[in-house]
């Protein structure tokens, strides 16, 4: 399927902290006690109509790797405009921000891991208008004020959506305007639909010129992302492009065109059930409800974490056995000494006997107590 490249001009935080540390670990590999790691790239947001735990969640994928979900308030926010892109024959992919770092506390190792995405608001993923056919898209960056926009308020009150705020497709074009003294500077001038709204300052243009000049002469026009906000009162237009010096090689050889026609607004769009059980979905009835620890079979050794098909491995410093058992065997004998001598002694010396017996039976209790087995998660807890 084709991307879909979602707007980003926003931050929506992914639950990856319950059903998905052994992917997590896949993502990574190798995880060190206390030492995070972060993964930085392009993420598939799937929804999963046939989730049985969650219906109508959408799932947070890398690659073919489930690493998370969006929250159920998330979820039903922006499961239409989702499932608008999915039903159109897309992926839909939003960049993400993906850490984890492994802990061992209490005996227990266990993954802290948080994902963000770079995801504008439901009401703002995509433009109003689309891309002219023969256009490149530039890629998404700062945003840059458009000038004079004033000029054309009619027309831009005209496409203000409702809530006040909406992502366009803007094209820019390159012309001369005359100085005051006859010489001649580029001006980049702003145009939505064929209309002209604007124009971008003497330092953006200069910028962006030999960049629209570039693909003029490669017959595209150029056109980028751009936001409308206002109310009856005002209005602000701004485009949303990486500066010309951060443009990626591989786009000048693409000249890419990545705004792909939807299908047109409906109440509902139909979306295959993909809900695929993660190894930690597949145990949940089994895990606790706080923070849980890794999920499959446990070995301990060295200081790193590690997974294979169907298990995870945790590397933390510690053995499987109780490792104060050898203490509290210790603990039991001397206690058990100064016991009996107590014993023998309070014939004698009563007071004295009666302390070493107090002190003696304290100490067995010592002993036990920390050479108990582990206790178990229940699920209740």
């Amino acid at each position: 399927m084709t991307d879909y490249s979602l707007g980003d001009r926003g931050t929506l935080r992914v639950i990856t902290d319950d059903y998905y540390d052994a992917e997590i670990l896949q993502v990574f590999e190798e995880l060190q006690i206390d030492r995070e790691k972060v993964w930085n790239g392009e993420a598939r947001l799937i929804p999963e109509p046939n989730n049985p735990y969650e219906p109508n969640s959408i799932a947070v994928y890398i690659d073919d790797i489930k690493i998370g979900r969006l929250s159920p308030a998330d979820s039903a926010e922006y499961w239409k405009p989702i499932t608008r892109v999915v039903a159109s024959g897309y992926d839909a992919i939003a960049h993400l921000q993906l850490s984890a770092v492994l802990r061992r506390r209490d005996g227990e190792s266990f993954i802290e891991s948080e994902g963000l995405l770079s995801l504008s608001p439901a009401h703002s993923l995509f433009p109003l208008n689309q891309a002219p056919t023969q256009a490149t898209l530039l890629p998404q960056g700062p945003s840059m004020k458009v000038l004079d926009e004033k000029d054309y308020a009619e027309y831009l009150h005209s496409i203000l959506p409702p809530s006040g705020e909406g992502r366009v497709i803007l094209s820019l074009e390159v012309n001369a305007l005359r100085q005051p003294d006859g010489s001649f500077i580029d001006s980049v001038e702003v145009f939505h639909d064929r209309k002209k709204v604007g124009r971008l300052s003497t330092q953006m243009s200069e910028q962006l010129a030999p960049v629209i000049r570039y693909a003029f002469e490669r017959n595209k026009l150029t056109s980028a992302w751009g936001t409308i906000r206002g109310n009856a009162f005002e209005l602000s237009l701004t485009v949303q492009a990486v500066r010309a010096s951060e443009l990626p090689a591989e786009w000048f050889e693409e000249l890419p065109n990545n705004v792909p026609e939807l299908l047109p607004e409906t109440e509902n769009f139909k979306v295959p059930e993909s809900y695929e059980p993660t190894v930690g979905e597949l145990n949940r009835q089994n895990l606790s409800k706080k923070k849980r620890g890794l999920v499959g079979s446990f070995s301990v050794g060295g200081g790193t974490a590690s997974d294979s098909p169907g298990s995870v491995e945790v590397k933390s410093g510690a053995s499987v056995e109780n490792p104060n058992r050898r203490i509290a065997l210790l603990l039991g004998i001397v206690g058990a000494l100064i016991l009996i001598g107590g014993v023998f002694v309070v014939f004698a010396e009563p007071m004295l006997g009666i302390l070493a017996i107090v002190l003696g039976a304290s100490i067995v209790f010592l002993g036990l107590f920390m050479g108990r087995p582990p206790m178990e998660a229940t699920s209740d807890q």
